[in-house]
């Protein structure tokens, strides 16, 4: 296998150890035998476990943000009110289009270092601009705490992400969004 393939494989397989055993489990060895090679040839492409660890959050955060961009609402772009079920509908989307990240993310983010947390809070602060952009940019109903509806449709998103991993049959998306847009559209004018 050429080597940058296989260093996609072996972050691959440490995602997915993170996915089923949880990060604690993460090592050369495990991820050598889920890999189906030998220790060596993880070495061959990381240095130890924690090179392991930074390469797989560099490359899932920038997965993660990548599906972000497409689909943070934009001031100016249709209603609020749409623009923001539009961005919801997409993140429960990109949510099930790669759950094993988002699984990890959610997971990371309750047991992380505080690197991590620095990190996570940097992409939290730019979603809770763009949620605050949208909101001001829509003329919202008079009295309407710009601040604190950001924060409400951020913790919205993230635990719709959540559920819809851990409990798709209890709460599918369209289930989400019919809520959503129930909830929305009564703080922001369509």
């Amino acid at each position: 296998m050429p080597p940058g393939e296989r260093r996609e494989q072996l972050l691959d397989v440490v995602l997915r150890v993170i996915v089923t055993q949880g990060v604690h489990k993460v090592s050369m060895d495990s991820v050598a035998k889920e890999a189906g090679v030998t220790r060596p040839v993880v070495y061959a492409h990381f240095t130890d476990r924690d090179d392991l660890l930074r390469a797989s959050l560099a490359r899932e955060e920038a997965a993660a943000l990548k599906q972000m961009a497409a689909i943070m609402p934009e001031p100016g772009r249709g209603t609020p009110a749409r623009a923001v079920i539009a961005s919801l509908a997409g993140f429960l989307a990109a949510v099930q289009e790669a759950p094993d990240r988002w699984r990890a993310i959610f997971t990371l983010v309750d047991s992380s270092t505080p690197v991590f947390r620095a990190r996570l809070e940097q992409g939290r602060a730019a979603v809770l601009a763009a949620f605050e952009d949208v909101i001001r940019a829509g003329n919202p109903e008079p009295g309407t705490d710009v601040e604190v509806l950001a924060r409400a449709l951020h913790a919205l998103f993230w635990d719709a992400g959540r559920l819809v991993l851990a409990e798709p049959e209890t709460f599918p998306p369209d289930r989400i969004l019919r809520f959503a847009r129930d909830a929305v559209e009564r703080h922001l004018r369509s």
